[in-house]
């Protein structure tokens, strides 16, 4: 490949800063380095690929990385093409893959819970903490790891609010509101000795790790920690579990502490909430991210008012 190549790869990430999440640039980066790889190794010229040689390189994906990750990668892989043929004519090599390629086929479900099964998992957690962290989450939107780090100086039980240091994206601060059961939750466990039997309880942190010597001094709880909170939560309480299985037979949840933040997303935007109030909640770098809670099966106005293309 040439060095013109490299340089369109670049200008597409580019193209897509400020508009994606650092997580998400970091997963286009990675498609691109296998599918130049890819190109490399077979001599494949990225402008005039075939549909037979992107036959080649989705299995070569599937013999590199999970089903999931090569489905994923195939539909960044896409996306470029997208951009890359914006002013032309041609058309988009993995568009000619076998439909039993579709990009979409293989992505992780995303789903929701109910007021319901959000109530039973909360209820579920085995330690106050637990159930305050995660009524937290589901109240504001929170990412697991802003949770996690926030600061008990920067909570304000009495008015409800919370200012988050936002992870993930350059967002920069930013404030929440949570209801009266988190609060209530909050305030028992900060309050009523539960918080002070963890060590070092004057710090600032909200969520103090059980054990601070393995992470230093005035260390809060680790996202790890805070998903097998959820986790013991989701087994203790009545909803049922759901697996999907990898290429190689793991099984992972489809239920991870993200479907607290994608609940409280869908919801507003299901009842036709203001989505730059939204956007300043959870913290999204642009209204983009919208597009993922609206359904084909919208309304033209609502589908308009999310910048969702028709």
């Amino acid at each position: 490949m040439s060095d013109l190549d490299t340089e369109e790869f670049n200008q597409f990430i580019l193209a897509r800063k400020g508009r994606k999440a650092k997580s998400t640039l970091q997963n286009y980066k990675s498609a691109l380095r296998i599918f130049e790889d890819y190109c490399l190794e077979y001599d494949v010229d990225p402008r005039e690929i075939s549909g037979r040689e992107m036959d080649t390189f989705f299995g070569y994906l599937q013999s590199n990385v999970s089903e999931i990750t090569a489905a994923q990668y195939l539909g960044n892989i896409s996306q470029f093409y997208e951009w890359f043929y914006m002013d032309s004519e041609s058309e988009n090599p993995v568009s000619k893959l076998p439909q039993e390629f579709d990009s979409k086929s293989t992505e992780h479900k995303k789903p929701t819970l109910d007021i319901e099964q959000i109530k039973d998992l909360v209820d579920s957690a085995e330690t106050v903490r637990a159930k305050a962290l995660l009524s937290l989450m589901a109240s504001t939107g929170l990412r697991l790891a802003e949770a996690c780090q926030s600061e008990l100086s920067c909570l304000d039980l009495e008015e409800r609010e919370l200012e988050v240091e936002t992870v993930k994206t350059d967002f920069g601060d930013r404030f929440v509101y949570f209801d009266r059961k988190t609060r209530r939750l909050l305030d028992k466990y900060i309050n009523d000795g539960y918080r002070a039997k963890y060590h070092l309880p004057d710090s600032d942190y909200i969520f103090i790790a059980s054990n601070t010597n393995q992470y230093g001094t005035d260390a809060h709880i680790s996202t790890d920690v805070g998903r097998r909170l959820f986790m013991k939560a989701l087994e203790n309480s009545s909803i049922d579990i759901e697996y999907e299985e990898y290429s190689d037979g793991r099984k992972r949840s489809i239920y991870t502490t993200h479907i607290l933040r994608r609940t409280f997303c869908q919801n507003w935007i299901d009842k036709n909430g203001d989505i730059m109030s939204l956007r300043n909640i959870v913290g999204w770098m642009n209204l983009e991210t919208a597009k993922h809670y609206v359904d084909d099966t919208a309304s033209i106005d609502k589908r308009d008012r999310y910048g969702v293309t028709l």
